[in-house]
């Protein structure tokens, strides 16, 4: 069992661990976890962002592919830490 923090409230949750995404028990967001092209991290971000984020280790671009993969998706054991809305607001 993974314990995550929800990107969008900050609540720590419960996931399984081969999970690709998780609902937040707290806000009710969807999560989904991502890894970034630049630097490999791997993060949770909310699923209603639909065209990119910015990763939260080394501040790049990732863009969110339109069909979301089962197979290329990052699972909740592996989850570093959270990406950020895109451009990142201060």
């Amino acid at each position: 069992m993974a314990y995550l923090t929800c990107p969008d409230c900050r609540m720590p949750n419960s996931a399984a661990d081969d999970s690709p995404q998780f609902m937040c028990l707290s806000c009710y967001a969807q999560i989904v976890f991502y890894t970034c092209g630049e630097c490999s991290f791997r993060q949770a971000i909310p699923q209603r962002w639909q065209n990119a984020f910015t990763c939260g280790k080394c501040d790049a671009m990732v863009v969110i592919p339109r069909t979301r993969s089962y197979a290329l998706s990052t699972k909740a054991r592996d989850v570093q830490g959270y990406g950020y809305q895109y451009p990142k607001m201060l």
